[in-house]
């Protein structure tokens, strides 16, 4: 149950000949993908550009903002691939605590100082599952012209509210999208930025070419076109509400999540850590701000989610272990 979210449907994908794999995709492949992500999300005033996952792109967009000085604000509970990056170039990270496990813009604004150069917030976020309206981060970001506000919205198609393209954002923002999640390309490496005609220029200037294949390209624009990953959301998203309702069955608090994830409120110990492990179930444990441990569970498919709570019911109710850290 560590997984991004398991693919839950099949695409009419057409086959590759060996040109797809012994050629760097082309600036063509590559303008179609860009092109075709432009046309389905109409976006007029702002460039896409292709990276390699959304991993990668948080990664290099830390890496031309924080190498030389500056540090990074971000919230205590979220994907910390930007705090890992920030930390790889000496840049100083400062964790802002959540409210009831939610952002707190407010102590967000607080934490921003003359040194910040960066703001990285995922939405909806990654280990909870909450959705942040997008209108009030860009109107934290236009408080704070020099400094970039990363907006990661890797799982935004399940929360099914709008995204941060549904605004108009200033060129401070830089909205980072994935393939990985709703699209099930996780194995493909691909994602890409929505930002300024700047930031776009900067970033192809600055970072190496050929980070994703053609393959990627190709099996990026079918989805696209395909529009069969919304049958995929839809699917993870009835197996998500399965999965909240057993566990709510279990006395197994739920943060009401709007992504592919899964967090509870309530706290594990390690001894229920290791017998999920004994059993062959890998979990995420999360450690709240008090270090507290949590189970951030990824929605799977049908048998796998039916699978995982006989396990869960078997290590509670058979085995008689305590929940509580």
């Amino acid at each position: 149950m560590t997984l991004s979210g398991k693919y839950l449907y099949k695409y009419p994908f057409k086959g590759f000949k060996r040109k797809n794999l012994d050629s760097y995709p082309s600036h063509t492949d590559i303008k179609i993908l860009e092109d075709t992500i432009k046309s389905k999300y109409n976006i007029n005033s702002k460039e896409v550009v292709i990276g390699s996952g959304a991993n990668g792109l948080i990664q290099n967009l830390i890496k031309l903002f924080l190498s030389k000085d500056g540090n990074l604000v971000t919230p205590y509970l979220t994907f910390n691939q930007a705090e890992y990056a920030a930390s790889a170039y000496g840049a100083k990270t400062y964790r802002v605590f959540t409210k009831d496990f939610k952002i707190n813009l407010l102590n967000i604004d607080k934490t921003i100082n003359d040194e910040t150069k960066v703001v990285y917030l995922c939405n909806p976020n990654n280990p909870t599952g909450l959705y942040l309206d997008p209108s009030s981060i860009i109107r934290l970001s236009r408080k704070y012209k020099e400094v970039y506000f990363i907006i990661d919205e890797s799982g935004i198609e399940f929360t099914k509210e709008k995204s941060m393209l549904d605004y108009y954002f200033p060129d401070n923002v830089i909205l980072v999208r994935s393939f990985s999640k709703a699209f099930g390309l996780a194995n493909m490496r691909i994602g890409y930025m929505v930002c300024s005609k700047g930031i776009g220029e900067l970033y192809e200037k600055n970072i190496t070419v050929n980070e994703f294949s053609g393959v990627s390209c190709d099996m990026a624009y079918q989805a696209l076109k395909s529009d069969c990953y919304l049958k995929n959301v839809d699917l993870i998203i009835k197996e998500r509400n399965y999965l909240m309702n057993e566990l709510a069955k279990l006395d197994i608090s739920i943060i009401d999540s709007k992504s592919n994830i899964i967090m509870t409120r309530t706290c594990f110990n390690s001894d229920f850590i290791n017998q999920l492990i004994n059993m062959n179930v890998s979990v995420v444990p999360i450690y709240d701000e008090n270090n507290k441990i949590h189970l951030r569970i990824a929605v799977q498919d049908k048998k796998t989610n039916r699978s995982f709570i006989k396990v869960m019911n078997k290590i509670i109710k058979c085995d008689n272990i305590k929940i509580g850290g």
